[in-house]
């Protein structure tokens, strides 16, 4: 007698992609659109020219391995190493492409191509997710313990090859200018300066991709049915090692191209940089309704997500009140910039309190239908 695995069915696995299922999503958007209009009411320079493309380039820059992590979580897994790569992979493009210097040659680069460097600093990031993935997977070990031991050592490769100081990368020419113009240059050009930065449309395009591959891809039902139940998912055939670390490459690649991004931005690699990125990616997908359980999300919500986090960031900044003092002379009063970390911690927190609240009702809910189809049966 033979034993035969059901397929999952499209029906049976649909991703919550349907009008009702993007409600969480669309309360995000509206609270996204009241904050805005909250900073520009207090700073209308906030909706300038200039820090919208700042923000926007901050929010793409973030939105590209927040989306990455997304396809972790959403199958119960997660991935605190995206920081760590997002530095290395600057930090090997700057040391494989930056000009060499024979005066200093520890702190130069190695003069190669700009091509290679991004090859080689994309293929390490792929090589990297693959590993974790299969030390996850194959050796079912802890993914928290896995990422965070790579999170660490990663930090530490980054700290040997700029051996402890920096690399420039904005010698590093490309056709008629610089890397540097990566971040700087762009599409739609009012003023001198473009609406569209080049970081923007590459987000876009990830955005796009991704959306495909998790919510109209058989794969992105595996990823779906892994999250929501992965033993279930294992009896009906489908392949949940090879998924998941499929999951940890997207993961890890998605971080290398912000890696580049963000090195054509900081214009200088150091350890420093990618510290404590993980923290934003998680907070932003957990914010689009990412829930950190597994099984539910989507590429939208995680956009929204990253936009929320990038716009209370510079809200933090632009965020000012005018009033008068006891004299009668003008004063403004701004937040203290001291206060960042506790108030994204803050939004952290509330995010996952309001991913369990609405854990809870959604199986509250469950409960009173069975109960009600119990009873009428």
């Amino acid at each position: 007698m033979t034993m035969e695995y059901a397929t999952p069915s499209k029906r049976a696995w649909s991703p919550p992609w349907g009008g009702l299922n993007l409600r969480r999503e669309g309360g995000m958007f509206a609270a996204l659109v009241v904050l805005c209009l909250g900073l520009w009411w207090s700073n209308p320079d906030f909706l300038g020219q200039s820090n919208i493309v700042n923000t926007t380039r901050q929010i793409a820059m973030l939105g590209i391995f927040a989306i990455g992590i997304a396809f972790v979580i959403v199958t119960g897994g997660i991935d605190l190493s995206v920081g760590s790569i997002v530095g290395l992979t600057g930090v090997l493009l700057a040391k494989m492409s930056a000009p060499y210097d024979p005066a200093m040659p520890a702190a130069g680069g190695l003069g190669l191509p700009l091509w290679v460097g991004i090859a080689v600093a994309l293929g390490v990031a792929l090589l990297i997710g693959l590993a974790q993935g299969l030390l996850i997977t194959r050796l079912n070990l802890q993914p928290f313990i896995v990422t965070l031991g790579g999170m660490l050592l990663l930090r530490g490769v980054s700290q040997t090859i700029v051996k402890g100081g920096s690399l420039s990368v904005s010698l590093i020419e490309v056709g008629d200018g610089y890397f540097r113009d990566l971040s700087d240059r762009g599409l739609l050009h009012v003023g001198g300066e473009p609406l569209i930065s080049y970081p923007v449309l590459i987000f876009l395009v990830v955005v796009l991709l991704a959306a495909y591959l998790l919510h109209f891809t058989v794969f992105g039902r595996y990823v779906y049915a892994i999250g929501g139940n992965r033993e279930a998912a294992e009896y009906s055939g489908i392949p949940v090692k090879r998924v998941e670390t499929l999951t940890y490459v997207i993961s890890a690649g998605l971080a290398g191209v912000a890696g580049i991004c963000y090195a054509a931005y900081v214009g200088q690699m150091s350890q420093q940089v990618g510290v404590a990125y993980e923290l934003y990616a998680i907070a932003a997908a957990v914010l689009g309704g990412v829930s950190l359980r597994g099984g539910e999300g989507t590429v939208l919500g995680v956009v929204i997500g990253s936009a929320i986090m990038r716009v209370i960031d510079n809200g933090i900044i632009m965020f000012q009140h005018a009033y008068r003092d006891a004299a009668g002379g003008q004063q403004v009063w701004r937040l203290d910039t001291n206060w960042t970390f506790v108030i994204i911690g803050g939004v952290i927190l509330v995010a996952v309190v309001l991913d369990q609240v609405v854990h809870l009702a959604q199986a509250r809910r469950r409960t009173r239908l069975a109960g009600a189809k119990g009873a009428a049966g």
